[in-house]
């Protein structure tokens, strides 16, 4: 009787320890947490961060991107930053593989120009700037768990800017630039494409 009962009970321990190991697999396959970066157009740098819900089988998950950067490139000091968030929802339940993203997506830029000529014909500092919103439809993929690369491609829908004014910095006159032919780009949206890396937690 003693027997069995030892043996009773070290049977419930081991289906006790095998479903905690199950459960910790099924936890470390997911990874819902993932911090990575991703470079691309339009955003050009942003430091991402994914969390995978439990919504639809472990399929939707909520991100953020931002970044903000000042340099300095021959004499002209440019600073940006830009801002997604939105939501990838997945086709496998794991949260990797492929996916469907819909996003808002805030650009802004703005530099300080050197020996600029303006519409009287003078010659002299200015500034100029860049602002757009988007919304964004993307279908993109994501391969791995520690360890992650994905790959997004879409379309940004909105109101694009084909002209930057340029204001001097030290009166009031001012000068547009047209935007040059770029491929992808027009007034009512853009191309976006981005490639990233990243490690998953949790």
């Amino acid at each position: 009787m003693k027997h069995s009962f030892i043996k009773k009970s070290l049977l419930l321990f081991g289906i006790f320890i095998y479903s905690l190991n199950i459960t910790a697999q099924e936890q470390r396959a997911k990874k819902p947490l993932r911090i990575g970066a991703k470079i691309g157009v339009p955003n050009i740098a942003t430091i991402n961060a994914e969390y995978l819900t439990p919504l639809l089988g472990n399929r939707v998950a909520l991100f953020a991107d931002y970044m903000s950067l000042s340099k300095t490139i021959d004499e002209t000091d440019i600073n940006y930053d830009n801002f997604e968030i939105g939501t990838n929802i997945y086709f496998n339940k794991k949260g990797k593989g492929f996916y469907v993203s819909a996003s808002y997506f805030s650009f802004n830029a703005d530099g300080t120009f050197p020996d600029v000529e303006f519409n009287d014909g003078s010659i002299g500092n200015a500034t100029g700037e860049l602002k757009f919103n988007t919304l964004n439809v993307k279908l993109g993929t994501k391969i791995g768990k520690t360890f992650y690369i994905r790959s997004e491609i879409g379309y940004g829908f909105g109101d694009i800017p084909q002209e930057i004014v340029v204001q001097s910095t030290t009166s009031s006159q001012m000068t547009v630039e047209e935007f040059p032919e770029i491929p992808g780009l027009s007034e009512s949206g853009l191309l976006v494409f981005n490639f990233g890396i990243g490690f998953g937690f949790l």
